[in-house]
C-alpha cells in the first residue's frame, strides 16, 4: 500500500514538474509606441536648437517557455547613451511592461548640468500611463494622459497620437511637461514649461 501511494506521488510531481508555460512576446501593436533599433539615431529642433538621442540599448520579450510556477515576464525598452557633453544634453529613456490588464509606460528625459569639469545627472521629467487590455489610455494622479483619433504637430495631421501631461502645481521641478507621442514614429514632440518646444526634424 504505501509502494502503490509512493508511485502515485512519485508520478503526479513528474507531471506536474514537467509541466511548462509558454509566455507570449510583447505585442507589436504595442511595440509601436516604441519603434527604436538599436543604433538609432533620432533629432528634434526648437528654432535653430537641436536635441539628438542614439538608442544604444533596445529589447523586446520574446516568446518563451518557463517552469509552471514563474510569472511571465513581458517588456520592453529603449535607452539612449549616457554620454554627454555639453550643458543642457538630455538623456531619453522609454520602457514598457505587462502589468495584470494593463501595459504600463515610462517615458524619462533625464537633465545633465555639468560640475566642474564633467557633468552629473539634474532632475529627471518622468512620463507615465498605461494603456489597458480594452485600449483605454490611463495616467496617474499627476500625470494625465489621452488618446486622440488626430493632432496637428507642426502644421501636419496625424493620427493615433497619445498627449500626455505633467501637473507642474505637483511637479514643481520638471522641466518638460508635455509629450506627444505618434503611433510608429514613438516620441514626435516635447514641450517645456518655458515654452520652447523640439519636434522630431523627420516628422
Amino acid at each position: 500500500m504505501i509502494k502503490r501511494l509512493l508511485a502515485a506521488a512519485l508520478t503526479v510531481c513528474l507531471f506536474s514538474c514537467s509541466k511548462t508555460t509558454d509566455c507570449p512576446s510583447y505585442p507589436g501593436d504595442l511595440l509601436e509606441w516604441l519603434p527604436y533599433g538599436t543604433d538609432e539615431k533620432i533629432t528634434f529642433r526648437s528654432g535653430q536648437q537641436e536635441q539628438t538621442f542614439i538608442f544604444s540599448d533596445v529589447f523586446s520579450t520574446k516568446r518563451f517557455t518557463t517552469g509552471r510556477t514563474e510569472a511571465c515576464n513581458c517588456d520592453a525598452f529603449a535607452h539612449t547613451n549616457s554620454s554627454v557633453d555639453s550643458v543642457g544634453n538630455i538623456q531619453m529613456l522609454c520602457s514598457s511592461e505587462k502589468k495584470k490588464v494593463r501595459f504600463e509606460f515610462i517615458y524619462e528625459f533625464q537633465h545633465y548640468g555639468k560640475h566642474s569639469s564633467y557633468y552629473v545627472p539634474l532632475n529627471i521629467d518622468r512620463f507615465m500611463f498605461s494603456i489597458k487590455n480594452d485600449g483605454t489610455v490611463e495616467g496617474t494622479n499627476s500625470i494625465d494622459a489621452a488618446s486622440r483619433d488626430s493632432v496637428m504637430i507642426d502644421n501636419k495631421l496625424f493620427n493615433n497620437v497619445i498627449v500626455v501631461e505633467i501637473d507642474t502645481i505637483v511637479d514643481t521641478k520638471a522641466e518638460i511637461f508635455r509629450l506627444y507621442l505618434v503611433k510608429g514614429r514613438g516620441v514626435a514632440k516635447y514641450e517645456y514649461k518655458s515654452g520652447k518646444a523640439f519636434t522630431l526634424t523627420d516628422l
